[in-house]
């Protein structure tokens, strides 16, 4: 019997995927619930993984995290991954798309006499999710954990591809672009809401608010066009508490930069990036006033 893992759901947890999974057909299809328990999973794989483990969640932390009665575990993990072990992925593998692979999302899922739920992804799928050293993604978990929306969920994990997994914060500005057709694509909508004001009105507006309320990132569009037709967005990020440059001093900045990056080095660690600033700041500790 292989060995059984107990979750971590802690706020510094990440869900570290390829570029190619967040795009993948398939997880469009599936629940809100469903996807949630699927990043769950996904989130306990860390970097020294040769395998996927089985983990363990007991009833009392499965209601918790799904947001469902402590009456109704059974019957709601019951149903879920019935959705899980039905699940799959499509990837293309040519530009034409005239060929694909498909992966089963899970091996072995099961609900014990002893209220604990059990479940493996498919060993198959260690190229998407293990030990990975290309293109991918690491958004936290906790981002999509209180999210009410699928559309949500797979929206902001493809902004997070582009955003490189960051967040803005202090006075930072990311900005980036996504056509329309991949929006779509990762929330199922390729033959639903044809009319662009449905999409923004169902889709996407209430998935920014939903990622404004949940990741604390800000996030405003224009459209961008190909002569009068409108292909995509050019998307802003900052925090809601976002202040102009022009506003704020350097010593200031400083502050707050620093306090942002001591914090994020207490949960995760850094990135060579945040690294080098988070250095650069502390060579100039000694003339910032706190």
């Amino acid at each position: 019997m292989g060995k059984k893992m107990q979750l971590d759901t802690r706020e510094s947890v990440r869900v570290v995927t390829t570029n190619d999974f967040i795009t993948a057909c398939g997880l469009e299809n599936i629940s809100l619930k469903a996807r949630k328990l699927l990043y769950i999973a996904i989130s306990q794989c860390t970097r020294t993984d040769e395998e996927f483990y089985e983990y363990e969640i007991s009833a009392k932390k499965f209601a918790e995290l799904m947001n469902v009665s402590p009456t109704h575990v059974y019957e709601e993990a019951d149903k879920i991954t019935d959705e899980l072990m039905r699940g799959f992925i499509r990837i293309a593998t040519t530009k034409s798309k005239k060929s694909f692979r498909k992966y089963s999302l899970f091996n072995k899922c099961e609900y014990s006499e002893e209220a604990v739920l059990r479940f493996k992804l498919n060993k198959d799928m260690t190229d998407f999710l293990l030990e990975l050293k290309g293109s991918f993604t690491q958004p936290l978990l906790h981002d999509f954990l209180h999210m009410n929306s699928p559309y949500s969920m797979a929206i902001w994990h493809l902004m997070q591809r582009e955003m490189r997994s960051k967040k803005a914060y202090g006075n930072k500005v990311i900005e980036f672009d996504l056509s329309l057709e991949e929006l779509r694509q990762v929330t199922g909508t390729t033959d639903k809401l044809k009319q662009l004001v449905h999409f923004k009105e169902r889709v996407l507006d209430k998935a920014l608010r939903e990622i404004k309320d949940n990741c604390g990132v800000k996030i405003t569009y224009t459209n961008t066009k190909s002569n009068r037709t409108v292909t995509g967005f050019h998307f802003t990020a900052v925090s809601p508490h976002y202040i102009t440059p022009d506003r704020i001093s350097k010593d200031t900045q400083d502050k707050v930069d620093l306090i942002e990056l001591k914090k994020k080095a207490k949960v995760r660690e850094l990135t060579p990036e945040e690294q080098e600033e988070y250095e650069r700041l502390i060579v100039n500790a000694e003339q910032i006033s706190f």
